[in-house]
Order: structure tokens, then C-alpha cells, then sequence
């Protein structure tokens, strides 16, 4: 029953990386699964049946999600744009409460908050990029390794959605056609994951480092990544809506949140 419960939310973590503005940690930590993964995986060769058992499950499904739901992620975006966000914001939301209830937060964390969601707004404005386009040159090959090195980063840090990176990056629409053919284009595939693989086994590390000796702090800007996600889905989907559709996208957001709350009480 855990195997399956552990795939399920791996499941759910792989779409939410392939969904612009979601962070598919935030949903990791909003399952609770992100710092028992981070243990684990710090400490591999010391519990390897322990994080073998955890691992895998949850591994498979964010593959298994990425490889089969970048095609169906692409339809949906497409055809139903603000129902898919609408589900994802109330994601994300269901991240607030078990925060504030653990964390609790004071005076001089809401100036941190305010800064962070403040450029992180900005960052998204001004920065963009035309599209990408693979070549054979040193240069773009160079930059697809460096790709998933950022998919890495994206995927340890908290709040810091992938998917929103590449779009501001003008990547977003080669790597999502990455995953979705992965055998057709192996050669940028190998790249992809080389930079990922490297990146990731540092970016752990780091991330353990700093919820051991600045616990607080370093939630606090996982909150105001968090809050910037959710101001950015919603600025993406605010003017479309009206009185026809505004109940379907409350009770869409409704059942993500619900649906966080459920699974992030089950470990």
C-alpha cells in the first residue's frame, strides 16, 4: 500500500514539473515526501534498502508521469488552459497551511517574503528569451547539458518551477518535445541527463545543508517562492475568466487543494 501511495505522488510531482509556473518540489514538500527524499538520498549507501523502497516508487511515477503526460500536459494546456491551472493553483495552496502550522512565521519574515516575490515577478517580466533551436554546433549542445543542469536546480529548489524557468529561457517547447520522444532525439537525451545527473548530486547536498543549520530561514523562502508560483498562475489565467466558468475553477482549485491535504497526511 505504501509502494503504491509513494508511486501516486510521484505521479503527481511529474506533472507538476511539466506544468508552466508549478514547482514540482513544492508539491514534493506539499506531500510530504521532499525531506525524507533528500535524507535519503544523502545517505544512500548507508540505508540502501530503506531508500531503495522509498525511491523507486516515487522515482517511477515522476518518470512514468514525465515520459506518458508531456503529450497529454500539451493537450490539456491547449484545450482546458484554465481548468489544468486552476487544479494546480489549489496545489500549491494546500502547500500554506501545514507551514504556518509548523513554522509559524515572524516579524522580519514577511519583508523576506515580500522581497522574493517581488523579483521573482520581475525576473519573469523582463526576462525572455527567443525559442530555442537545436543545432549540431559546440553551442547548443553545450546548451542542452546546461539544461538539465537548471531542470536539476529547478527540481531540488523549492518553488522555482522548471517548466516557468524554460519558458523564460526559450527552451520550454524543446524540452517538453525532449520528454515526450525520448528515443527519437537519445543523443540530446544523454546530454539532458548528464547536466541533470551532475547538478543534482550537488544541489542535495546544499539543500541539506541548509535545512540543518537554517531551517526557518530556508522556509521561509521556499514560502515566498510558493506565493510567487501561485501569483503567477493566477495572473495567467485572470483574464479568462468569467461567469461561466468561475464555479468549474473554484471547485478545480477546491479539489487540488483537497487533494494535497489528503496525500500530505499519508507517509
Amino acid at each position: 500500500m505504501n509502494f503504491l501511495i509513494l508511486f501516486f505522488k510521484g505521479i503527481i510531482i511529474g506533472i507538476g514539473k511539466i506544468i508552466p509556473g508549478v514547482s514540482g518540489s513544492l508539491l514534493a514538500i506539499s506531500l510530504g515526501v521532499y525531506e525524507k527524499s533528500i535524507e535519503y538520498i544523502t545517505n544512500f549507501f548507508q540505508r540502501k534498502r530503506e531508500a531503495l523502497s522509498y525511491l523507486l516508487p516515487l522515482a517511477g511515477g515522476i518518470f512514468l508521469a514525465i515520459l506518458f503526460g508531456s503529450n497529454l500536459m500539451l493537450q490539456l494546456l491547449k484545450n482546458y488552459y484554465v481548468f489544468t491551472v486552476a487544479i494546480f493553483i489549489g496545489l500549491i495552496l494546500g502547500t500554506v497551511p501545514p507551514f504556518i502550522q509548523k513554522e509559524g512565521l515572524k516579524k522580519w519574515d514577511f519583508l523576506i517574503l515580500f522581497s522574493i516575490v517581488f523579483f521573482l515577478f520581475f525576473l519573469e517580466k523582463k526576462l525572455s528569451l527567443p525559442n530555442f533551436i537545436p543545432t549540431n554546433s559546440f553551442t547548443s549542445l553545450v546548451s542542452i547539458f546546461f539544461m538539465g543542469a537548471i531542470d536539476a536546480i529547478t527540481t531540488i529548489l523549492p518553488g522555482i518551477s522548471g517548466t516557468a524557468t524554460f519558458m523564460m529561457l526559450g527552451c520550454y517547447t524543446f524540452v517538453l518535445e525532449l520528454f515526450s520522444n525520448p528515443f527519437q532525439n537519445i543523443f540530446y537525451c544523454i546530454l539532458f541527463g548528464s547536466g541533470m545527473l551532475i547538478s543534482l548530486i550537488g544541489m542535495v547536498y546544499i539543500v541539506r545543508y541548509l535545512f540543518q543549520h537554517h531551517h526557518h530561514t530556508t522556509w521561509v523562502f521556499i514560502l515566498g517562492f510558493l506565493f510567487s508560483s501561485i501569483i503567477s498562475l493566477a495572473l495567467r489565467i485572470i483574464d479568462l475568466i468569467d461567469h461561466t466558468n468561475l464555479l468549474s475553477i473554484l471547485f478545480l482549485g477546491f479539489l487540488g487543494f483537497s487533494m494535497i491535504r489528503l496525500f500530505s497526511n499519508e507517509d
